[in-house]
């Protein structure tokens, strides 16, 4: 725990430096959220994100939100921001660890919230699935191994991770468009879904491009775009090349397809 004093509003949160809380996370947007004072004095949080929300005392918030002496702000997978108007209740904090690591039971998202507090969603999936994280128990050796990159995880870390992998390993791909349809994705050879292709094909006449590419980097699913219009969007998000993860949308003008588990 660190801890910031900030005496003028607006208090700034995000990954730039040029901010007035700087939190250096890839979840977290370059601008993420402000705190600011309204007429009256009352202070607010905004989301300034255009894609990530923040979570305000248990809920997802998107635009704004009321906030008052010990309200608790999520903001990316690992800040959690106790926003104090007591010094005295800064001190406390400082000296009791009141807070706990956590892992969404629907998309083993992992992050921190109040040790007090049961309702949280996550930021991630808005499922109400947040459980405190526990130590694995069902991790083999090789998989640990394959997660554990060029530093030590915590046993949470590994524990997501471990699931993340396994179900990404038996991930198909869904057409969710109304056709129906599904496609076991290979680690071995990448899935190409384009308008020639004899599963799952991309549909309507004004597409240009040879579709999209789903391709296994022994971690996750990658997906390559070779769309020129319209664009692929992932989860509402246009985008040339990225990660995907379970539960994933991808959408291609009216073709929808959703990455699922067997």
């Amino acid at each position: 725990m660190r801890r910031v004093t900030i005496d003028t509003p607006p208090i700034r949160v995000g990954r730039d430096p040029e901010n007035d809380i700087v939190v250096a996370n890839d979840t977290v947007s370059r601008e993420h959220a402000a705190f600011m004072q309204d007429e009256r004095r009352q202070w607010h949080v905004s989301c300034v994100s255009g894609s990530n929300p923040i979570v305000v005392a248990g809920k997802l918030v998107a635009t704004s939100a009321p906030v008052s002496d010990m309200a608790e702000v999520v903001v990316g997978n690992d800040c959690l921001i106790v926003f104090v108007l007591n010094p005295a209740n800064a001190s406390h904090l400082m000296e009791h660890r009141q807070l706990q690591q956590v892992v969404c039971q629907r998309c083993w998202w992992t992050g921190m919230a109040s040790a007090f507090r049961q309702d949280s969603p996550c930021p991630r999936c808005g499922a109400a699935t947040v459980e405190p994280a526990e130590a694995p128990t069902d991790v083999d050796a090789a998989m640990l191994n394959e997660t554990a990159g060029t530093r030590v995880m915590t046993e949470v870390e590994v524990r997501s991770s471990a699931r993340v992998i396994r179900d990404a390993k038996r991930a198909v791909l869904v057409c969710t468009d109304g056709r129906g349809g599904r496609r076991v994705l290979a680690e071995a050879e990448p899935t190409r879904v384009s308008k020639t292709s004899t599963e799952l094909p991309l549909q309507g006449f004004w597409l240009i491009g040879d579709g999209f590419t789903l391709a296994w980097d022994g971690h996750t699913w990658n997906l390559q775009s070779e769309m020129f219009w319209p664009g692929v969007k992932v989860n509402g998000v246009p985008t040339r090349a990225t990660r995907l993860r379970v539960g994933d949308v991808i959408e291609v003008g009216r073709n929808r397809y959703e990455i699922a588990t067997e």
